[in-house]
């Protein structure tokens, strides 16, 4: 996978996270889009990319590398939520805000 894929990806479960959070603290918790459990393989799969970019950039080994994807599921409701993203134009970050 592409450094730039990375990234996307990465941007986009960052988003995903801080909109629903949005969401849930506007609503008072009552519109919850994840569980904590979903919220939890989100972050899981996160990890594995940073792990990715640092064996790109030389800094772990290649066998240190950890791979995770979220469940077919939570990949919908994250393909979902990031339509209502783009629909609203909630502002977002962007990699230049959170990778550096």
């Amino acid at each position: 996978m592409t450094t730039e894929i990375i990234n996307q990806r990465l941007e986009d479960l960052h988003n995903v996270l801080l909109y629903c959070s949005e969401l849930d603290r506007v609503s008072f918790g009552k519109n919850k889009v994840f569980s904590t459990g979903e919220r939890i393989t989100i972050n899981q799969e996160r990890g594995s990319y940073f792990s990715q970019l640092a064996a790109n950039n030389g800094e772990i080994f290649p066998h240190e590398v950890r791979t995770y994807q979220v469940a077919a599921h939570v990949d919908n409701k994250i393909n979902k939520t990031l339509e209502q993203i783009h629909a609203t134009s909630w502002g977002g970050f962007t990699n230049d805000k959170f990778l550096k």
